[in-house]
């Protein structure tokens, strides 16, 4: 079992965010994805930092960070996965699985009672192994609403909705894990982005 470390300055902070953008962006270019700016990203474990530090944590191997979870929009009872990600040199080590069963576990003893988060699609099998439940989320902006989400080929329930000004999304129950579920809405809405959200109630 590898030690988990916990983030405890704002040093250690910086080194698990140049870690994590370092690895996406490294990602994205090996996979054909687009890469997504992190400084978000930053923003967000900088003030989990400020509320409870132990939801920023990472694994080292000859002192390089080779793993990190983060933590971010904490309430009392919820919390969701920021980032998580694994060097690619380090992957199917059990080093993502340890690091959510730890997030899962500090959840328990502070009474966190739901987690959420969203991935790329060639993660979604590793959180559906770990009893995530699964949706599809559809997001669109700028001139584009959520009616011509609305107007598909699919026969999906829809759990959830918001339009405002320029931006909307819908949230669909669908029966399985289908990346051709992204690529239809990608290609026939204007503006989509689509991704699979998770999540789970901890007990």
């Amino acid at each position: 079992m590898n030690e988990i470390k916990t983030v405890k300055s704002t040093d250690e902070l910086k080194r698990l965010f140049d870690f994590l953008s370092i690895t996406f962006y490294e990602d994205a270019a090996e996979y054909g994805e687009h890469y997504f700016a992190m400084s978000e990203r930053y923003e967000e474990m900088k003030k989990q930092f400020e509320a409870d530090k132990d939801f920023l944590m990472y694994i080292e191997s000859n002192d390089k960070i080779v793993a990190g979870i983060t933590g971010k929009n904490m309430t009392d009872d919820r919390i969701t996965i920021g980032v998580l990600a694994v060097d690619k040199f380090y992957r199917r080590k059990g080093l993502a699985k340890q690091l959510v069963l730890e997030f899962e576990n500090r959840c328990r003893i502070r009474n966190i009672k739901h987690i959420s988060l969203g991935a790329r699609f060639r993660a979604c099998r590793f959180y559906q192994s770990l009893d995530y439940r699964f949706s599809l989320m559809i997001q669109v902006y700028d001139f584009a609403n959520i009616d011509d989400i609305r107007n598909n080929k699919y026969d999906f329930i829809e759990k959830a909705s918001y339009q405002g000004d320029a931006y909307g999304f819908i949230i669909y129950k669908v029966p399985d894990i289908n990346e051709e579920y992204i690529g239809y809405f990608e290609k026939n809405v204007k503006t989509a982005q689509v991704q699979y959200i998770f999540d789970k109630y901890i007990e």
